[in-house]
């Protein structure tokens, strides 16, 4: 029998922070690909693009004045420079995304920089129609689905245990949300909404 594949995305868990069963929580990292990595590799261009023009403003700068051993302080912008670009703007290229699911309330957030948290989507457990694995049984149910908003915080779209919830609020809207799930996150999810959840065994 084939070894069974343990990924190793989730990056952060706390299933039983609360010491309950229907409690999950846990970070997956965004997957660099993409435009997301040209994004990445961009950032890490104008970083060195900064150091190296402050470097030469202050060369040009110091043959012009002549001011010699007096100038060596202001060779310490360009590293503080790019520092504080870095600081500022990494974050931005820097992605996990949280899912927890506390007092029936599913709740997924993008994480910038392991710090910032932006909500991308709330709801209630028991107002979800329906959670299933995005897979050739269900699949169809997903892509026909009219959504609205489309939320993907999942490391990348041919993850692992990749499923899905269908949500439709009261004023009509209607949001999709993709997630890694784990074995922990989907008892919570039963536990609130059995009669909207497939249950498929997961890596973890």
């Amino acid at each position: 029998m084939a070894k069974k594949q343990v990924r190793d995305d989730i990056v952060a868990r706390a299933d039983d922070a609360y010491g309950s069963s229907n409690y999950a929580e846990y970070v997956v990292e965004k997957k660099v690909e993409g435009q997301y990595k040209m994004q990445r590799m961009l950032m890490l261009l104008s970083y060195l693009g900064a150091f190296v023009l402050i470097l030469i403003a202050v060369i040009l700068f110091n043959n012009a004045t002549q001011l010699g051993i007096i100038a060596i302080p202001l060779f310490a912008l360009a590293p503080t420079a790019a520092w504080m670009l870095y600081f500022f703007t990494w974050p931005a290229v820097s992605i996990e995304y949280s899912f927890t699911v506390d007092a029936s309330v599913l709740t997924v957030e993008k994480v910038m920089g392991g710090k910032k948290k932006v909500k991308l989507f709330e709801t209630k457990v028991k107002d979800l129609s329906l959670i299933a694995p995005y897979d050739e049984d269900y699949r169809a149910e997903a892509d026909g689905f009219a959504a609205d908003e489309r939320v993907e915080a999942v490391p990348s779209m041919d993850c692992y245990d990749l499923y899905f919830a269908l949500h439709t609020a009261e004023d009509g809207k209607k949001t999709i949300v993709f997630f890694q799930a784990t074995t922990q996150s989907l008892k919570a999810l039963k536990y609130y909404n059995s009669s909207a959840i497939v249950m498929r065994e997961t890596s973890r």
